[in-house]
């Protein structure tokens, strides 16, 4: 067995599926103006808290996607342990897909194992008959990758004061903000900005659709693992030399 071998990521199908499911209780229970959140926006929002440079727990994610209350449909159905469970085995997941060791061992490799929906029509007809989308909006489904993406941008709003740290000219803050846009480019809509970004980003003869966005995305998210790391202990070092 190779090396590579030992850090081959893993997802736990059956305990995404059952995430997803017990998602469908809160979605059910939410106020009928309130945004759709679904486990891909759960997913995305989690990759964030895991690659950012801010001390996160999974519950953090639930307060900011669905408030505080959360746990009340939940507990009422006796579910709550469950979904905790749930919960925290998709946080370990994607804790050790971000991995150090093995991000840099093999930058080219992709670890991450994101939990993106393809709105394909069967995934439709299981939305709407669990009363997760209205019909009248089937035709206003979101791009693939792009809810998961809205979920992990949402996480970097919310905890902008960590992740906005460096001045703009700054090469580290030049830095941020290209790996950012990357991941951010996935939610884009068909049009000018979309295509601006396209043109200023690949060669021409390069051929992008949504599956090399998401693609390149995932990959700008293992960067930012790596760029997180890099600049804690650059501080740590600094630090210590303070000290000395």
């Amino acid at each position: 067995m190779s090396n590579d071998d030992n850090f081959q990521p893993e997802l736990d199908h059956e305990n995404a599926e059952r995430l997803a499911a017990l998602l469908h209780v809160l979605a059910a229970n939410a106020e009928e103006d309130a945004p759709a959140i679904t486990v891909d926006t759960l997913d995305g929002y989690l990759h964030a808290l895991l690659a950012g440079p801010a001390e996160a727990a999974p519950a953090d994610a639930m307060d900011a996607l669905f408030g505080e209350d959360w746990p009340a449909p939940l507990a009422e159905q006796e579910q709550l342990d469950v979904f905790m469970d749930a919960l925290h085995l998709r946080w370990n997941e994607i804790g050790a897909s971000l991995a150090p060791e093995a991000l840099l061992q093999d930058p080219e490799a992709m670890q991450l194992v994101p939990l993106i929906t393809e709105f394909d029509e069967d995934t439709k007809a299981a939305l709407l008959s669990q009363g997760v989308i209205k019909a009248e909006l089937l035709e206003r489904l979101p791009a693939a990758g792009q809810m998961w993406v809205e979920g992990f941008m949402q996480a970097v709003q919310d905890h902008q004061a960590d992740w906005y740290v460096f001045a703009a000219d700054s090469e580290a803050g030049q830095m941020l903000d290209a790996m950012l846009m990357s991941v951010a480019a996935v939610a884009l809509p068909e049009g000018e900005q979309r295509q601006a970004y396209i043109a200023e980003a690949y060669d021409e003869d390069v051929a992008v659709d949504q599956h090399v966005l998401i693609d390149d995305a995932l990959f700008s998210v293992q960067d930012l693992r790596l760029f997180w790391l890099q600049q804690a202990a650059a501080g740590d070092d600094g630090a210590e030399e303070e000290e000395v």
